[in-house]
């Protein structure tokens, strides 16, 4: 499901929001509600291929297109909601 960041609301919450419907879908008991900008994808029990699977599936829900390399300085969900956030912004 593509998702269009309603105006006026906080473009982080939204991201974030996106993330956890999206560990949701793909790791078996965790609710999004759960998900915390603190955390890592590893908190929630995805391993290599699930955080390749979560975060394309992220991209393609908020239609970004970001290169690879761009993900080598993230290591949490907060840097992950920052990085997606920035590039939310040059598109804008």
């Amino acid at each position: 499901m593509k998702h269009a960041i309603p105006e006026g609301q906080d473009l982080d919450s939204t991201v974030l929001q996106v993330i956890a419907g999206n560990i949701a879908a793909f790791m078996a008991g965790i609710d999004p509600a759960q998900v915390s900008i603190a955390g890592k994808l590893t908190d929630y029990g995805c391993n290599s291929i699930d955080r390749m699977d979560i975060v394309w599936k992220t991209l393609d829900d908020l239609q970004l297109d970001i290169p690879v390399t761009e993900f080598s300085a993230v290591h949490d969900l907060r840097g992950l909601v920052e990085l997606l956030c920035d590039f939310i912004g040059r598109r804008n």
